[in-house]
């Protein structure tokens, strides 16, 4: 009866398997009626197409042909190779760490520019910096206008960013030493070490384990994630480093690696909490198996005890920042519905089941194309390997479900995460690997060391040539060119051009100008993208204006909520570059409205990665125009200067301006 429920279990899990790989293959997110679509799809499936016309012909011609030339198979001989990097053994594990580590290091100088490229990023390096000078938040300016940042969160006198502590507390000691860019490629390193460890605990085949280390450490996806400042690559150090803790932990119940995974599980929950359930539901429903022998409740306590360090410095940091332990400011910031589930969202649509399927479609799509660059989908060879296996063991059935618990988290979370590819499904990167180590032997386990066997292996081995040859490098040409604006390194323009004791007004869009003014005005971020997304670009200017002057004085929805009236009638804006700006169809603007979008089309530029400057004699901040008196009040002695980006220029431009020229109204 137990098999009969095994082998039932066994093909329930097949079929859904099977769906999710089908529908990683075809274009879901353009069935369903939103702002999230995959219009490159058909680009992306024709190239797939070419590609699985030479990988697979490829493979059989060269299957047909090593019958008659015995030289071009030799049976165990790649196993052989790659098995000498078998993870059981530790200087071999070291040395695929340490070569991937200089990898990512490699990628993050020669590819990021040592560089934040996206605001999380740049946020989370604001943290790092805020920690490493012994602070965990700092006052916020007197004028935050100037300075006010999407994911930064001003509060009762505090400035702070919105992420968990776990990583910028890594990333403070980076900056202690002046290079906070160090500690993603070294945490990279390290967490294909800790993969290493767990693939010892879980595969029996030498060639299988080297194969899944080597697949997951130098994947283009993984080289990207581990070189960034992002904060995915360390939640999967601490998760691996939970599970091969756990691993040891079933085989030897000692406090030490209690005390280990409870640390490790609870770094992880405060550098990205929905990662860390995704990992740790499936391992309590197995502890809950576990337990059951004699004994075995009392060094469980010792996971619980490990979970309470950094769940205590989580609490100090909430308590310090949001004025409440239980409450993050990355909810302060933006309500009660950041959360998971089915709702409406901070900004942009309400989050639906059908929403929900939308991006999980879209998130396994687009891991199909970014975790090998290969030029057939990345997720074929696992999946037909999963099609192929026989019952599970244990370990397995629980990276299974934790991949599983990671794609249900993000299908009940409202926003899409896209950065170097798909970002919330980093975690199933390792778990991809392995079962795509795993193909050749489930082909040989099922159809024998025959024609099936040499046709997958050269399959492999061609997909694995079109990513060297082909995908690879043309991801790191393109991603070296992405967001150059966010390159631009400002302390070392202005050095060059001898600019020290300045004022820097940074020039960004009008339509940045009008949300960064109502956050100031005490509009919350959602209630801000709310007003901005539907109101008309110059009556919305003109209601701030009216507020800053004091000249309107009630509640301020008294004075924006009639304005919503004709959004219906609203149209992206056709004047400016900057197509998020609204216009009311057929209004006619002002001088003013008209000087700030000739403003725009003379070329704007980006605060947020100045708001790193290691130069304390420069203080930048947003250009508002009449409202820059008081920055300039506050500074007499400065001299004054404009940064934006003609529209033909490669890189922003710092030029020097008039005091009264700065403050002149249209």
């Amino acid at each position: 009866m137990s098999s009969d429920r095994h082998r039932a279990g066994g093909w329930a899990a097949r079929l859904v398997i099977a769906a999710l790989l089908v529908s990683s293959l075809l274009p879901v997110p353009n069935w369903f009626p939103s702002e999230r679509s995959a219009p490159w799809y058909g680009a992306l499936a024709t190239g797939w197409l070419v590609g699985a016309a030479w990988v697979v012909g490829g493979a059989l011609v060269l299957g047909l042909a090593s019958r008659r030339w015995p030289r071009l198979w030799r049976e165990g001989s790649l196993g052989q190779a790659i098995a000498s990097f078998d993870p059981l053994h530790p200087r071999a594990l070291a040395i695929v760490a340490v070569a991937a580590g200089l990898g990512y290091l490699a990628v993050a100088a020669g590819v990021f520019d040592r560089r934040p490229l996206l605001i999380d990023e740049v946020v989370q390096v604001f943290q790092a910096r805020t920690y490493a000078g012994g602070r965990l938040w700092l006052p916020v300016d007197p004028d935050p206008a100037f300075r006010s940042t999407l994911n930064l969160v001003e509060f009762e006198g505090r400035w702070f960013g919105h992420f968990p502590p776990g990583w910028p507390l890594l990333l403070a000691v980076g900056e202690w030493v002046g290079a906070s860019w160090v500690v993603g490629p070294v945490v990279g390193g390290l967490t294909v070490w800790m993969w290493g460890l767990v693939l010892r605990q879980i595969e029996p085949a030498a060639s299988i384990r080297a194969g899944a280390l080597l697949l997951f450490a130098f994947a283009p996806f993984t080289l990207f994630m581990a070189a960034s400042h992002m904060n995915h690559g360390p939640v999967l150090f601490w998760l691996l480093a939970g599970v091969a803790g756990w691993l040891a932990f079933l085989e030897r119940p000692r406090a030490v690696t209690g005390l280990a995974i409870g640390l490790a599980f609870g770094m992880a929950a405060i550098t990205r909490p929905g990662d860390a359930a995704a990992f740790a539901v499936p391992m309590a429903a197995w502890a809950l198996l576990w337990v059951r022998g004699p004994g075995r409740v009392a060094p469980l306590g010792w996971i619980g005890l490990g979970l309470v360090p950094p769940l205590a410095f989580m609490g100090l940091v909430n308590g310090a920042t949001t004025g409440s332990v239980l409450t993050s400011g990355y909810e302060l910031l933006w309500g009660p519905n950041v959360g998971l589930g089915f709702h409406p969202a901070p900004y942009g649509p309400p989050h639906t089941v059908g929403r929900g399927f939308e991006l999980v479609a879209l998130y396994l799509l687009r891991l199909n194309t970014f975790l090998f660059e290969a030029p057939i989908p990345g997720l074929v060879f696992a999946g037909a390997a999963l099609g192929l296996s026989r019952p599970l063991r244990p370990a397995d059935r629980y990276l299974l479900g934790a991949g599983a618990a990671v794609l249900l988290v993000y299908f009940a979370y409202w926003h899409d995460g896209f950065f170097l590819g798909p970002r919330f499904g980093y975690p199933l990167v390792p778990i991809v690997a392995l079962w795509t180590a795993r193909f050749p032997s489930m082909v040989a386990g099922r159809f024998g060391p025959g024609l099936a066997r040499r046709v997958g292996a050269y399959a492999m081995a061609l997909a694995a040539a079109g990513t060297v040859a082909s995908g690879l490098p043309a991801r790191l040409g393109g991603t070296s060119a992405l967001l150059p604006v966010m390159r631009f390194d400002a302390d070392r323009a202005a050095a060059a051009a001898g600019i020290r004791d300045a004022v820097i007004f940074v020039r960004e869009s009008w339509g940045s100008q009008l949300v960064a003014r109502m956050w100031a005005l005490g509009i919350s971020k959602p209630d801000a993208e709310r007003y901005y997304r539907n109101i008309d670009g110059c009556l919305l200017d003109g209601a701030l204006a009216r507020r800053e002057r004091g000249e309107d004085r009630g509640p301020i929805g008294a004075s924006l909520d009639p304005l919503m009236a004709d959004s219906a009638k609203l149209v992206r804006s056709p004047f400016s570059p900057d197509s998020s700006e609204r216009v009311l169809d057929g209004a006619r603007y002002d001088r003013r409205c008209v000087a700030r979008i000739n403003e725009n089309r003379q070329g704007t530029t980006i605060l947020a990665p100045h708001l790193l400057t290691h130069r304390p004699d420069l203080w930048f901040g947003r250009d508002l125009h009449e409202l820059n008196r008081s920055v300039l009040a506050a500074r007499p002695a400065a001299t004054v200067y404009l940064m934006y980006q003609p529209p033909m220029a490669p890189v922003p431009i710092i030029v020097p301006v008039r005091r009264d020229s700065i403050l002149a109204l249209p």
